[in-house]
């Protein structure tokens, strides 16, 4: 199996042990790596989520899930429970919309078996500079603005 030129040696000799321990395809994993994070260079991969598994935007959960090797023991015993064989698109969308839960599950399984299907081919996907930003700390402002606001009008019902 041939190491995809995105994933540093340490990294895919990592996920071969836990993708061959859970008895997973390496090459699903590293599409998911790539899909999300392109392999840690984009969002919340730069922080240590490279396969995006646990984390979301305003979770107070995910630092149980930062780093590699959390990331591949949660990502392939999900894949695992929940991930009917044969590798396909519709296995991979009935994954992504009952389990891995994105925001845009069936885009997410096509672009995951597709990167998955070209790893297989032996082609690496392009780098792109898409990057959905982590919009946490607006939300929390925000959401203390409204608090504020709503605070604010009620003690002006009182007075008047």
């Amino acid at each position: 199996m041939i190491k995809p030129d995105f994933i540093p040696t340490a990294d895919w000799n990592l996920i071969l042990r836990h993708a061959n321990s859970f008895l997973n395809e390496p090459y699903l994993i590293a599409g998911i790596g790539w899909h999300e994070t392109h392999w840690g260079r984009l969002g919340a991969g730069k922080i240590g989520f490279i396969l995006g598994y646990g984390y979301w935007p305003g979770s107070t959960v995910k630092e149980k899930y930062k780093g590699l090797t959390k990331q591949l023991k949660g990502a392939n015993k999900m894949l695992v429970d929940h991930y009917s064989r044969p590798i396909t698109l519709d296995h991979t969308t009935d994954f992504a919309v009952n389990h891995w839960k994105s925001s845009a599950p069936r885009s997410w399984a096509k672009s995951v078996y597709s990167i998955y299907s070209n790893l297989k081919k032996g082609i690496i996907p392009i780098h792109t500079d898409t990057e959905v930003e982590d919009l946490t700390e607006r939300v929390v402002e925000l959401e203390y603005h409204i608090k504020f606001f709503e605070a604010l009008l009620k003690k002006i019902k009182e007075v008047f």
